[in-house]
């Protein structure tokens, strides 16, 4: 039998390119409970860059790439998920 081996990957110094990348706002009720920002992340969280949750008014701020996620299937995410949302602007 192989040992088994662990490996670490060390990514604090990174840097990510954000010039391409587009924002979102969606004002989304109970957007400061713990199980809504869960259903928020498993609904699109692997499409994402960054997720902003401004707990104060119920605002989520999500930046994405548009080649990977646009705001209609973010649109279809959060309503499988059963989360009461508006977007902001449309």
């Amino acid at each position: 039998m192989k040992p088994k081996v662990r490996m670490y990957i060390d990514a604090r110094n990174e840097k990510l390119n954000y010039d391409n990348a587009k924002q979102v706002c969606y004002f989304i009720k109970g957007a400061n409970k713990d199980e809504v920002k869960k259903k928020i992340y498993e609904s699109i969280g692997f499409n994402v860059l960054k997720i902003e949750v401004v707990p104060a008014n119920e605002k989520v701020i999500i930046t994405y790439y548009e080649h990977l996620i646009t705001p209609t299937y973010i649109d279809y995410r959060f309503h499988l998920r059963g989360l009461d949302y508006k977007r902001d602007g449309g």
